[in-house]
């Protein structure tokens, strides 16, 4: 699976020409229970694009895909997340993290508890707050970037 190519295909199709694509995030994000759409604004360098709310302007996200050589398979979906994004058991999703480059002055950090999954096909996504203590709140992803 090229990380790369994966978002970019999200970001081109998240942005076509001058209209935005929306995506309904029926749950809300955490700490931002009242976000519910949502557009990729900007695909970044390498393998990172910004999530931006488009209810609540402070709810702004950096994405980046899951890498399952560094972190192993993504989570299961329950029947009932499933239920949420609308998807049949044999249907895949599109999983991404969420980082962090102000949680630590030398790591941008991710959120291995709180990874996002996406339905393309029918532009939805959940946040899947994972409950497991030996996943970290601020994996250590890359080394800040220098100015």
């Amino acid at each position: 699976m090229n990380s790369h190519k994966e978002v970019k295909t999200l970001s081109e199709t998240s942005n076509k020409a001058a209209e935005v694509r929306e995506f309904l995030f029926p749950r809300g994000l955490a700490g931002f229970a009242e976000a519910f759409r949502f557009a990729f604004i900007y695909e970044g360098q390498g393998n990172m694009l910004c999530l931006q709310s488009l209810d609540q302007p402070e709810a702004s996200f950096i994405l980046t895909p899951w890498d399952t050589s560094r972190l192993g398979q993504p989570p299961q979906l329950s029947s009932e997340q499933r239920d949420c994004l609308k998807i049949s058991a044999n249907e895949e999703v599109r999983w991404m993290v969420v980082l962090n480059p102000f949680a630590d002055k030398d790591w941008v950090t991710a959120n291995l508890k709180a990874p996002i999954a996406i339905n393309e096909s029918n532009q939805t996504g959940l946040q899947c707050i994972r409950n497991q203590n030996d996943l970290e709140l601020r994996f250590h992803w890359m080394k800040q970037p220098t100015v």
